[in-house]
């Protein structure tokens, strides 16, 4: 994995051995047990099925087959890692962290699965290029490409949430395949849109088979070595298993206990970490005389829509309402039996902020892989899941990295960067950088000349005022030499930051961006394949 940098993994790689080992210890009780291993025969089953019918979409759409063996076998017997993220188009973060997780369960002998979350909204097909700027507005820096600036594209069609999204036409795909080859081509990268231009028109012959956005997403990267040897299945599917189903209908028949404990359970864990802000890790669940609010969406699969849902209750009668809106009423509280009948009707109940990674700890996962921002928020989840359901839960570690597509010109932004800012402390103290390559050898001559000089000239200072003597001269021939020693300096570090002040945040961003999709990375570039 040599071609990513800045890589994160907490604790080390060597370490999550041992933490899967610990799944052992998980012992919850006797319901919730029976639960876990049920849940997890469905979920190899259910996610080896989507495997399967998406590799017949991709040969429908006549792509060549790729013989890749997948992570799967024996839940009773073998550990399951997990992870997962947006079917979106993944960026060098999300590729590092389902390689990681790939790996080490290759190398542990366990089933691999990630979870395609599904349920969320947003645009599927999203990606950000670069092209150029106005010559005008941006300056390179010496970075040796044109100014810059981020633009984005999208390869599918607006929608409600992402299992709905549809890819664009067949027939519009092209277009956009051209556009960004050309664009990188400009900005120096041909090789990077050639590469991208071949995986586009491969998404055009998945929107001529019909394959939706987010199967082409993962058809795809799977293709290409991306998490390709991993299980997959959307949270959707799995939010409609029947485990799945009979722990959310625990949390609604407790749902005012339920949101009070979880809203205390921020509260505290706010105070523990120092945090300020209300909306981290998540927003508090409102609470009224009326209603209360649940960690879970309304999912209407028919209208593509998602709202939160809110628990009513009178009577011994309770009402599922979503965003407000009358969606069930049942008489003796919600039973799982009841959620299935949602779900003949197209409407689903899934589960939604931390309540994701806390069902599928609970019930699949033997150690699940986040990347920085889950791993952030999962230390809530543990604590919550300690709290509620009165067992250890499984562990969670974290991965990630970066690939920068101008890679050497953001080194040589940055060096620039480190430059300006020690520009003062060189000018005034540049002995601090002697032998240290930051000058050239007939500067850094001079400069010990003239630093010797100014040495000596601050000595008789010294001795001038120890015998009571005037050092005015002196003091001046000590200000002559500052001078000389700071133009120096600036003489020769000027050219170096001539661009600098001309280069604009959006040339930054272009420069800097860690989020430019898996396919501007060709094979060449040091990006593995299967």
């Amino acid at each position: 994995m040599n071609h990513y940098q800045q890589p994160r993994i907490e604790p080390p790689l060597s370490e999550w051995s041992d933490l899967l080992a610990a799944r052992n210890r998980f012992a919850p009780g006797e319901s919730l047990s029976g639960l876990r291993i049920a849940a997890r025969r469905r979920l190899v089953d259910s996610a080896e099925q989507f495997v399967l019918r998406l590799n017949g979409i991709a040969q429908q759409a006549g792509l060549p087959e790729i013989a890749c063996p997948v992570l799967t076998g024996d839940p009773t017997q073998q550990p399951l890692v997990m992870t997962g993220h947006q079917p979106v188009i993944f960026h060098s973060g999300l590729t590092f962290k389902y390689e990681t997780a790939e790996r080490f369960a290759a190398d542990q002998n366990a089933i691999a699965v990630a979870v395609v979350i599904d349920t969320d909204e947003g645009d599927v097909g999203r990606f950000e290029y670069p092209e150029p700027a106005d010559a005008t507005t941006a300056g390179t820096a010496n970075t040796h490409v044109p100014p810059l600036h981020v633009v984005s594209g999208s390869l599918s069609q607006p929608s409600g949430t992402m299992a709905a999204a549809a890819l664009k036409p067949s027939s519009e795909i092209p277009a956009i395949a051209d556009k960004v080859r050309a664009a990188l081509a400009s900005v120096d990268r041909r090789t990077s849109g050639d590469f991208a231009h071949g995986v586009l028109q491969n998404y055009a012959r998945l929107s001529e088979a019909s394959a939706a956005a987010l199967e082409s997403n993962l058809i795809m990267r799977w293709r290409h070595g991306i998490g390709g040897r991993m299980l997959e299945l959307p949270l959707s599917a799995i939010a409609a298993f029947p485990e799945t189903l009979e722990l959310t209908a625990g949390i609604i028949q407790d749902a005012r206990n339920f949101a009070d404990g979880y809203n205390r359970a921020l509260g505290d864990f706010r105070t523990r970490h120092n945090i300020s802000n209300a909306a981290n890790p998540f927003p508090n669940l409102t609470i009224t005389d009326s209603v209360c609010e649940l960690p879970f969406w309304v999912l209407d699969h028919t209208r593509q829509t998602r709202r939160v849902l809110q628990i009513s209750g009178s009577g011994g009668t309770t009402t599922l309402l979503a965003d407000g809106e009358l969606t069930e009423t049942t008489t003796g509280g919600i039973t799982s039996q009841a959620l299935e009948s949602l779900l003949l009707r197209n409407v689903q109940i899934a589960p939604r902020g931390a309540l994701i990674t806390a069902f599928l700890r609970l019930l699949f996962s033997d150690l699940f892989v986040h990347g920085t921002g889950g791993a952030r928020y999962d230390r809530f989840t543990d604590e919550f899941i300690r709290l509620w359901w009165k067992v250890e839960p499984t562990a969670f570690v974290m991965a990630s990295a970066s690939r920068y597509l101008f890679a050497e010109q953001r080194t040589a932004l940055e060096k620039q960067d480190l430059l300006a800012g020690s520009l003062r402390d060189l000018q005034h103290n540049p002995q601090r950088s002697f032998g240290t390559g930051v000058f050239s050898q007939s500067v850094e001559t001079e400069l010990q000349s003239l630093v010797r000089q100014k040495q000596s000239a601050v000595e008789q200072m010294r001795n001038a005022h120890a015998d009571g003597r005037s050092a005015r001269e002196i003091g001046r021939e000590i200000q002559r030499l500052s001078d000389r020693i700071k133009a120096a300096v600036t003489d020769y570090f000027e050219p170096q930051l001539a661009g600098l002040a001309q280069v604009t945040q959006f040339h930054r961003d272009a420069v800097n961006g860690r989020t430019y999709p898996w396919f501007f990375f060709p094979p060449d570039s040091g990006n593995p394949r299967h």
